[in-house]
């Protein structure tokens, strides 16, 4: 076992040092992209009157709602922004700031739980193997994703050390942060019910009254819903849930996040008798048949659409996780062979906690949002990471491998980001003092406003003769006026490329935001001639 816990030498500290710096300073001066946008119109409103963060209408894909409707997670993350917002304005290097106590909480409570279960040498390398995920830093951004996992891991780090060592400073501690989480996202409420299920496998009856806690959060919140428009918003979001991808597209593209989320599991490969334990044969025959099974699935539920192999090799990679993380034998952790039979029992106990923690998020990640994505899937990793890490021990050049995939996957969708800051300033210089209009979301909406531009109405209501009209390719743009083609005449074009290996947000097979169909959540390609984004402006010259 001691040749698989190879130790960080001091060079190997600095290397990751220097990534972990590259990674923090792309994520610090990225621009505003995909759902910041939405998460910073709550703020603004916060920040004009902080008892009404869904006041008024948002137009944000097919036609102004209310914002209610559009949002569809609780304003605690905004709240933080509007703070940030007040202070310094729209500085994305200090909104982007705002977001390092978020950080810190997920590596501590990551730490934490690694130190409690595996022991304090194999602390850092559990928080590594997560913050260094793909999912993680990279779709970051300024959305809740992040702050939800950080809140939930620190709330959940505190609890387990609260039951275990019976201190109510971290019981209060924990149920406090983790019911923060369910009002950061509504998909982190099920850390209620995981910190209920280890009070109960600890027998911690005392434990159970602080829980309750952890229930202010979402009820003052739904009652704040009451008084402000008369309605719960989480219950409004259950009942509307009928735009809702089937659960099967969301599952399979869960699995292919998964894969694409970890290279943990690649370090099982060398031992994989030992690993497995008892039963290794059948239960590596499962996982080939689980692997066959999904990729037919798969290719049957998408079928007519483009097959990718990329995508495939990522959902095998998946799979492969999954059973290893649910079929693994917990007797082969190096921490149990010198146990006694309490102690085993203890770790057993562990696993099974850690794996209904694991389906949990599954479950969470497919039957609670409308659609997949890798920031969908967060609620996982930390449970793969501490069932597996023990398995394939102190592997720090795979973790560099993931690291630096972590990296490129950052800077490409920083191209995606920036491209659309600098297209919009572009425009904006040359059409000084003319009305332009813009269709489209994520972050070009932001920007596009930023400049005074004003979003298209699906009718075409308030456009005049020598409008400007600029149209994106990829960003979603929702539905343009009927009349537009034979009325828009186009007078220029700006195409933004890219020398970058790697693609995020292309929907050819990598669409990092949205798991849908055959797609990725990126992808390698040595195709540089296709445009990362193409916005074209049109001048509105209507016929007589």
């Amino acid at each position: 076992m001691a040749r698989y816990n190879w130790r960080i030498s001091g060079r190997m500290r600095w290397i990751f040092g220097a990534l972990g710096l590259a990674i923090g300073l792309l994520a610090l001066l990225k621009p505003v992209h995909i759902d910041d946008t939405v998460v910073l119109h709550v703020a603004q409103n916060i920040v004009r009157n902080p008892l009404h963060p869904f006041a008024g209408e948002f137009f944000w894909l097919e036609e102004p709602q209310p914002l209610a409707k559009v949002t569809t997670n609780p304003p605690l993350v905004s709240y933080w922004l509007a703070l940030f917002i007040a202070l310094g304005g729209y500085r994305e290097w200090l909104l982007h700031l705002s977001f390092a106590p978020f950080v810190a909480l997920l590596v501590w409570g990551m730490y934490w739980l690694t130190t409690r279960w595996l022991g304090r040498e194999w602390g850092w390398h559990g928080a590594g193997w997560v913050l260094l995920s793909p999912a993680v830093l990279p779709g970051m951004n300024l959305m809740r994703d992040v702050p939800a996992l950080a809140l939930f891991v620190s709330g959940l780090a505190c609890w387990i050390e609260g039951v275990a060592c019976k201190k109510r400073t971290y019981l209060l501690a924990g149920a406090i942060l983790g019911g923060l989480s369910g009002v950061a996202k509504y998909t982190a409420l099920f850390w209620i019910v995981l910190a209920l299920a280890y009070a109960l496998q600890q027998r911690a009856w005392r434990a159970l009254g602080w829980l309750s806690l952890s229930l202010s959060p979402i009820v003052f919140w739904s009652l704040m819903n009451l008084w402000e428009v008369g309605e719960v918003h989480l219950w409004y979001l259950w009942q509307e849930r009928r735009g809702s991808a089937p659960w099967e597209a969301k599952l399979l593209p869960g699995v292919v996040g998964l894969g694409a989320s970890l290279l943990l599991g690649w370090g099982v490969l060398p031992r994989w008798r030992s690993v497995l334990g008892a039963g290794w044969m059948w239960k590596t025959i499962l996982i080939v048949l689980a692997s066959v099974g999904l990729t037919y699935w798969h290719m049957q539920l998408f079928v007519g659409r483009p097959v990718y192999m990329q995508t495939l090799f990522w959902l095998v990679n998946g799979a492969m996780l999954l059973g290893i993380a649910l079929l693994a034998n917990p007797s082969v952790r190096p921490f149990s062979f010198a146990a006694g039979q309490s102690e085993r029992q203890k770790h057993a106990d562990t696993s099974r906690f850690l794996r209904l923690w694991l389906l949990l998020s599954l479950a969470v990640a497919v039957w609670g949002v409308p659609f997949q994505a890798m920031r969908h899937l967060l609620y996982a990793l930390p449970p793969i990471g501490l069932l597996l890490l023990p398995l394939v021990g102190k592997r720090p050049y795979l973790l560099l491998a993931q690291g630096a995939l972590s990296l490129l996957v950052m800077v490409a969708d920083f191209a995606y980001a920036f491209c659309y800051k600098h297209i919009a300033g572009d425009f904006a210089g040359q059409f000084r003092g003319e009305r332009v209009w813009y269709a489209g979301s994520w972050g070009w909406m932001f920007y596009a406003e930023r400049h005074g531009f004003w979003k298209l109405p699906p009718d075409g209501a308030g456009l005049q003769p020598g409008d400007v009209i600029l149209v994106p390719q990829r960003a979603y743009k929702g539905k343009m006026p009927p009349d537009f083609e034979s009325n828009a005449v186009q007078i220029d074009m700006v195409v933004c490329r890219t020398r970058l290996p790697l693609r995020t947000m292309d929907f050819e097979g990598a669409a990092y935001y949205a798991l849908i169909r055959t797609n990725a959540p990126f992808r390698f390609t040595l195709d540089f001639e296709t445009p990362l984004e193409v916005v074209r402006a049109y001048r509105w010259e209507p016929q007589p």
